[in-house]
């Protein structure tokens, strides 16, 4: 055994194979304690900066004179009918009947002039379209869109009409 603790020049030590194991597993052991202390230690610490935090509960004065929790009003004050009230309410204005939500887009031009030429080459073809404008990155848009459709459904079939006939780019969009 004195053989293998002999030191070179180098100032190395040599350990045999059960020495070795022997140290491993005693370092192995050493950390897990270690940590189990650590978690120990840390949750004493908190609980007691926890206990240091803690306030004194402030007392809330109690109203002789309030109502008890038994006193349940909930119900009686929602079956009491509404005391008829003087000023009737304006009747509604008549609003446009809602927008179909769905269209095909088909193409995007800066200018009017140019939409306008597409929508009516649609138009003599047979498909509903119209131009509408909107703006993207300050820039102002004219979309030639067709169709006003109630469905997704009906607006894929439009949409799949229209790239027979050549408009590739064509897109379901939403009304707005």
């Amino acid at each position: 055994m004195l053989n293998h603790r002999k030191s070179t020049a180098g100032g190395h030590v040599y350990f045999s194979r059960p020495q070795l194991v022997t140290v491993t597993v005693l370092f192995c052991i050493a950390s897990v304690v270690i940590f189990f202390l650590g978690i120990l230690i840390g949750q004493s610490i908190e609980e007691r900066k926890i206990l240091q935090r803690q306030e004194e509960v402030a007392k809330v004065p109690v109203d002789s004179k309030a109502k008890k929790d038994d006193d349940l009003t909930f119900y009686d004050t929602l079956t009491k009918p509404e005391p008829p009230s003087e000023a009737k309410p304006a009747p509604k204005a008549a609003t446009p009947p809602p927008q179909p939500p769905w269209a095909v887009q088909i193409a995007a031009h800066r200018t009017r002039a140019t939409a306008d030429r597409m929508a009516a080459e649609l138009r003599k073809r047979g498909h509903r379209a119209y131009v509408t404008s909107g703006e993207l990155s300050g820039r102002k848009f004219y979309r030639v869109r067709v169709g006003r459709y109630g469905t997704r459904r009906e607006a894929l079939a439009a949409l799949q009409r229209l790239k027979t006939e050549n408009y590739k780019n064509a897109m379901i969009t939403r009304n707005q």
